[in-house]
């Protein structure tokens, strides 16, 4: 394989890099389930015949920290400091698992080499009648978003890996991805971008809640069990919702649920997420580095009960998707890419005052896949924060499953699990208001 050239780091992408603080990494952490054990060899075999056929897997980032840094071949690549197995802690099972991503996702990753790394671990019991091994996975967000990454992914498994290393044909998963803002007239776009850019900086800014704060360099992960998305599709059905608004409906009733808890007021809170929105178009799903803008949507932790805070959620969605706030907020990261710190850190601190958290929902496939022959039991993943912003909330679907992963900074949410059952609790709230069948069953 030759060595990959020299080109530079797109401003998107730059804007994400020049994000890393010590307090929050810019890395994306996942976690591949599987049903079987996997062997080091056949992990290692599978990275290196599948993906790191993708440049950026070989290169490493020269000039980090400039305002032109670029990527580079990574004379020293070796995949043995990339792919290495790790202990599971106590107790084990999917609690020790956390335990692990928590400790991992606190690390930042190394710029001396590409910024990813792969950590394997056997034995498993993964909670849901699976055992096997798992994968902790961590790539450095300049690498790719979501969408780029789930293509990756994709592309890779056993049963869409090409042999001829084909990387320039679109994603099985990307005809579910996340829908772009509709598109419209130059005229259109134009007023549509002055008012949205207008309406994102007089935004008032969040709610001072438990959610705001200072952030510590200690994250924690956890995860919900999985969530059968023919009945979040029938509850959505029956509100005339999309897949998405149920699921965001859930995350508002599990922060109000939480917030109750600890004896905090939401009546008038405003708790927003950042939500990133795809702006990549399908002919390029298959290009790795970062497409996307954010839009801020103020979660309805005031309305008392479940269906009144899905008709509410799908009310904002509906009002966001006629919006420009997209295509406004990645045109800030373009720009944010090259231009002086300080205009850098004026982006990052508006971002951090007008939300509490993040919310990514990357639909991933519907279909069993395999890894050397190991069957993909579970996938999930955790987005980072930038600034002082200490929530995530990441949605994933998978063969007719969705899990939520919660990351949270210890300083401000010390266990993301309470978070993880709320959002459980909620869903059951919203299966029992719309007549659902029970949890495990098909709808």
């Amino acid at each position: 394989m030759d060595a990959p050239r020299p080109f530079p780091v797109s401003p998107p992408d730059s804007a994400w890099l020049r994000m890393e603080d010590p307090t929050n990494p810019m890395t994306i952490t996942g976690v591949i389930g599987l049903g079987a054990e996997l062997p080091l060899d056949a992990l290692r075999r599978f990275v290196s015949e599948r993906l790191v056929r993708f440049d950026r897997f070989r290169m490493r980032i020269e000039g980090v920290g400039s305002s032109r840094p670029r990527w580079v071949a990574d004379e020293r690549f070796d995949l043995g400091h990339h792919v290495t197995e790790a202990s599971l802690p106590a107790p084990g099972g999917k609690e020790g698992l956390e335990a692990l991503v928590s400790e991992l996702m606190s690390t930042p990753l190394s710029f001396a080499h590409s910024p990813w790394t792969f950590h394997l671990v056997h034995d498993v019991d993964h909670g849901d009648g699976t055992r096997g091994s798992a994968v902790v996975v961590r790539v450095h967000h300049v690498i790719g978003d979501g969408i780029a990454l789930m293509h990756v992914l994709i592309h890779a498994v056993d049963e869409y890996a090409d042999s001829e290393g084909s990387t320039d044909t679109a994603s099985p998963a990307a005809e579910t991805r996340p829908s772009s803002p509709k598109q419209a007239s130059p005229w259109r776009r134009a007023g549509g971008g002055v008012a949205s850019l207008g309406h994102l900086l007089t935004m008032r800014p969040d709610s001072d809640t438990v959610f705001k704060g200072r952030t510590s360099p200690v994250k924690r992960a956890a995860w919900t069990g999985p969530i059968p998305l023919d009945t979040v599709r029938a509850i959505g059905e029956a509100m005339g919702a999309k897949i998405n608004d149920v699921l965001m409906s859930s995350a508002a009733g599990a922060i109000r649920r939480y917030l109750l808890a600890l004896g905090e007021p939401v009546e008038g809170v405003t708790v927003r997420m950042a939500t990133p929105f795809n702006v990549r178009p399908l002919a390029r799903a298959h290009e790795l580095g970062n497409s996307f803008g954010l839009v801020f949507v103020a979660l309805p932790v005031g309305e008392a009960t479940a269906d009144a805070r899905l008709r509410v959620t799908k009310e904002r969605m509906d009002a966001v998707k006629q919006t420009e706030e997209p295509a406004v907020v990645y045109a800030i990261l373009q720009t944010i890419g090259r231009a002086p710190m300080w205009a850098h850190r004026f982006v990052v601190d508006l971002f951090q005052q007008k939300a509490s958290g993040v919310l990514t929902n990357v639909p991933g496939p519907q279909e069993p896949l395999h890894i050397e022959g190991a069957p993909i039991t579970t996938l999930m993943f955790w987005v980072p924060q930038a600034g002082d912003i200490g929530l995530g909330i990441s949605i994933l679907s998978l063969d007719g499953t969705v899990r939520v992963g919660i990351t949270s900074d210890a300083a401000l949410v010390e266990d993301p699990a309470v978070l993880a059952q709320a959002f459980e609790e909620e869903f059951a709230a919203l299966r029992e208001a719309f007549g659902g069948p029970p949890a495990g069953a098909s709808a």
